[in-house]
């Protein structure tokens, strides 16, 4: 896989404490270094963060419909059941982040980097996915239902009960990761890319017997 954008930082940044009080005066929030808040019950559509920087921020029951997120960088964030829906992300990075129940339905990511996250329950379906690394993530019980997926690894990850129905995955590589009662459509199957033993896990889904 080619090597994926990271976000476009800047060198340095404007700071805040009142995050509503900027939310009010303009929905297009550039530049800012985020740190040690909550922002709490935020469901504000079509916000836009570019080049903005997130650690140890809590994400408490927000709704970024429609959000646009441009070059940003999530630290140790508590983003527990947000919805990113029908967003359009681009140059992000979430590192060590809780992401539980995430809802990313519908938006379109591009050169993304999940890194060391707790992203269980999350749901990906109908999005886009293109130039995106999960790494060490886990994904337990997460949906990939009706994805489009376009240059996406997936490395050591627990995607254990995990759904990708009606999901092609050529050229998906999950060899590394655990994929214990995974649920895939078999048609979809073609130009995966698995080990030995994951193999033979699939092939009951084909209903194959093997001896």
């Amino acid at each position: 896989m080619k090597t994926i954008q990271p976000p476009k930082l800047p060198a340095s940044y404007l700071s805040t404490k009142d995050f509503e009080s900027l939310l009010k005066d303009d929905p297009y929030i550039q530049g800012y270094h985020f740190q040690d808040l909550l922002i709490s019950m935020c469901k504000e559509p079509r916000i836009h963060f570019d080049g903005c920087l997130f650690q140890n921020v809590d994400f408490e029951e927000c709704v970024f419909e429609n959000i646009d997120l441009l070059d940003c960088k999530f630290e140790n964030c508590d983003l527990s059941n947000c919805k990113f829906l029908d967003g359009a992300l681009h140059r992000l990075i979430f590192q060590n982040c809780r992401m539980m129940g995430c809802d990313f339905g519908g938006s379109v990511l591009k050169n993304i980097t999940f890194s060391h996250d707790n992203a269980r329950y999350a749901n990906f379906s109908t999005a886009k996915l293109s130039m995106i690394h999960f790494n060490e993530v886990q994904l337990t019980m997460s949906s990939f239902n009706q994805c489009v997926f376009s240059k996406t690894a997936f490395s050591n990850c627990d995607l254990k009960e995990a759904e990708f129905i009606n999901t092609p995955l050529k050229d998906i590589d999950l060899s590394s990761s655990n994929i214990e009662g995974i649920t895939i459509n078999v048609e979809n199957l073609s130009g995966v890319i698995v080990s030995e033993a994951q193999a033979l896990t699939l092939s009951r889904l084909m209903g194959l017997i093997i001896k």
